[in-house]
This record gives structure tokens, C-alpha cells and sequence, in this order.
């Protein structure tokens, strides 16, 4: 199963925690709104500074060719 893995940034560190958290689910879920695009099924696991974005489909596309929903 192909992984996305989402961090919240670098500039985001000196920010409050719920800056942090806010910025990072904000970006989860515009790259696994792109990915539900192509997939069935999506999942976002959260962890301290990232979220890993697991999907079925085909591992020889790029997750980074996925156009954000608008």
C-alpha cells in the first residue's frame, strides 16, 4: 500500500501547538482529498509533526501528481 507522507513545516516549529496541529491537518486533508480522486479508500495517520496518508491504487503513479481539490 502506497504512503504520502504530509509535514506540517519548518516554519511552523516556533508556533503555538494548535498553530501546528491546525496547519497540518489543513494539508492532510488536501492531499488525501486528491487522493480520494483516484482511490476507494484513504487513510491519515497523525503523529507528532506529520500525518502519513495511506491509499490503494497503483504504485507506479506518483502521489505527487495529484492535483489538490479546490
Amino acid at each position: 500500500m502506497p504512503v504520502v507522507t504530509v509535514r506540517a513545516g519548518n516554519k511552523q516549529r516556533s508556533a503555538p501547538m494548535d498553530t501546528q496541529f491546525n496547519t497540518l491537518v489543513r494539508k492532510a486533508t488536501e492531499k488525501a482529498s486528491g487522493l480520494l480522486e483516484q482511490s476507494d479508500r484513504v487513510l491519515v495517520v497523525y503523529g507528532k509533526g506529520s500525518a502519513s496518508i495511506y491509499y490503494e491504487g497503483d504504485t507506479h503513479e506518483s502521489p505527487g501528481a495529484v492535483t489538490r481539490a479546490s
